[in-house]
């Protein structure tokens, strides 16, 4: 009888893991397959049929074999220029990554219509991201976004040109004065300090995030974290477990993790508590309602809310336009001085428009800078060649639709590829060159054509901070190619990886010698 129970409980037992295998073996390496196959109707495309993780993980591969994150959307658009979509597999569905610039522009602009951000990967790792305008979706977002408007407009963003411009000065004066070969300029670490101080000033009305000795640690932390958040989100640990898994803290690199996310929160919580304070303190004795007309600044805006934001809302934009404004301008102007080093003919050129339009000590204008033809092709150069951003975030269809020709079903993944085009020799000639002339020549397709170059994105997600980066940007270039000549320190070997945007490794070492 024993012997009979032992066999029938083995049996069940062995008939159930069977099933269960069958299961997963069906879920994520027979459908997704069967569901692949589709895609093949269609021209331009490329299938790789890689079970479960698709292509998730490849710029951090392709970062630490080739030293280049892009590296394999180089190759595949330098290998077939004509290229239109990679369409490979992700958990149980199809993923495809476009590569044509129209599909790109097609998805980006009805993207909050029938696409929704896929956020099991990296924000749920992050109370104040999930909370913030990037990863915010739906009603919550377009509410988010039509407030936020008020602040990032134009005229806010040319009043806000004193503050940038003495930024500049203060960082260059800090910086540069004392620079040589034996004591070169970290600008791959300076930068951030530079871009995080014109962020807080214009939009908190401080001079940084931390006042004391520690500013430097505090923007590494910060920035530390969320890079940590984003290797742990393209993990198999958390493609298997979900972002729960990392909250047990059995790996030391998630206990590091959780308690970097412990001080962030108190660091923001305790920001945000000051700058309410603060503000309360000038309601109360009058002197809100004394100033002047002027623009509000962002916390003012988020405190005045007459339905009253909840503390994580408020917090979550602090903490996400900290994030997003250090950042990503940072790394535009990394970038830019490894392309002024490296290429100083194209220094000397800059240099020269710089000073026949606006001298050697006027202020700089917006209009300065909207006039300096060669400055604005340089820019466009290095985003086309070292974008902070080479692709979307990843999204997932929320019902059938038509991308172009091709059809899409509900639960298919989607994700934008702006690098693509910017080196494609369908759109751009010798695209591995850095050459600013091309967009003043506009004989490539790549300068005509307005869906090939998307830096910012497009559609209603564009980044709505795109005007002060590149505000930033010239400013701060003008006044540095006006003053003194940029050199790397050398030997250098520049490596191009994602953390969490694409970025110069390692960091970038500048000698400044001043013109008498």
């Amino acid at each position: 009888m024993i012997a009979i129970n032992l066999a029938t409980s083995f049996l069940i037992a062995t008939t159930i893991w069977t099933i269960l295998i069958l299961w997963v073996l069906h879920k994520y390496f027979v459908k997704p397959y069967i569901k692949l196959q589709r895609f093949k109707k269609y021209k331009g495309g490329l299938f790789l049929y890689r079970p479960i993780i698709g292509i998730l993980r490849e710029t951090k591969e392709d970062g630490i074999i080739h030293g280049d994150s892009a590296y394999n959307i180089k190759r595949r658009v330098g290998e077939d220029p004509s290229l239109r979509f990679v369409a490979t597999t992700f958990l149980d569905k199809v993923q495809l990554q476009l590569y044509d610039p129209e599909l790109v522009k097609q998805f980006l602009n009805k993207d909050t219509v029938t696409t929704a951000k896929y956020n099991d990967i990296f924000p749920k790792l992050s109370d104040f991201l999930m909370n913030g305008l990037v990863f915010t979706q739906g009603e919550h977002w377009k509410r988010q976004r039509k407030l936020l408007s008020q602040v990032f407009h134009f005229d806010y963003m040319n009043s806000s040109l004193p503050t940038i411009r003495a930024t500049t000065k203060e960082w260059i004066e800090k910086n540069c004065k004392n620079s040589s070969a034996s004591t070169p300029v970290n600008v791959s670490k300076e930068l951030k300090m530079f871009t995080s101080t014109v962020l807080w000033r214009i939009f908190f009305g401080e001079d940084r995030f931390d006042q004391t000795q520690n500013a430097h640690k505090t923007v590494e932390l910060i920035l530390g974290n969320i890079k940590t958040s984003r290797d742990l989100a393209i993990s198999i640990w958390n493609i298997l477990f979900g972002p729960k898994f990392f909250k047990l803290g059995l790996r030391s690199i998630d206990r590091k993790f959780n308690r970097e996310k412990k001080e962030i929160k108190r660091l923001f919580y305790s920001k945000f508590d000051q700058l309410r304070a603060e503000y309360n303190e000038r309601c109360k004795n009058g002197a809100v309602a004394q100033e002047p007309a002027k623009f509000k600044n962002l916390i003012e805006l988020l405190l005045e809310q007459p339905e009253g934001l909840p503390d994580i809302e408020i917090i979550s934009q602090i903490f996400t336009f900290f994030l997003a404004g250090t950042d990503t301008t940072s790394e535009l102007l990394t970038i830019s001085h490894y392309f002024l080093g490296t290429h100083p003919e194209i220094q000397t050129k800059l240099r020269e428009e710089i000073l026949a339009q606006i001298g050697k000590t006027e202020e700089i204008t917006y209009d300065h800078i909207s006039k300096l033809e060669y400055l604005n092709a340089f820019i466009k150069e290095a985003l086309r060649v070292g974008g902070p951003v080479p692709m979307a975030g990843l999204r997932v269809a929320t019902k059938d639709f038509m991308l172009g020709d091709i059809e899409i079903e509900k639960g298919t993944f989607l994700q934008g590829t702006l690098a693509g085009a910017a080196h494609s020799s369908k759109y751009f000639s010798e695209p591995e060159k850095f050459r600013p002339e091309r967009w003043i020549e506009k004989t490539d397709r790549g300068t005509v054509e307005t869906s090939t170059h998307l830096p910012f994105s497009a559609g209603a997600r564009r980044c709505i901070g795109e005007q002060l980066a590149l505000i930033e940007s010239k400013v701060m270039l003008c006044e540095l190619i006006r003053q003194f000549n940029i050199e790397l320190k050398t030997p250098f070997d520049l490596k191009m990886r994602v953390g969490i945007v694409y970025h110069a490794e390692p960091d970038v070492h500048v000698i400044y010698t001043p013109f008498s």
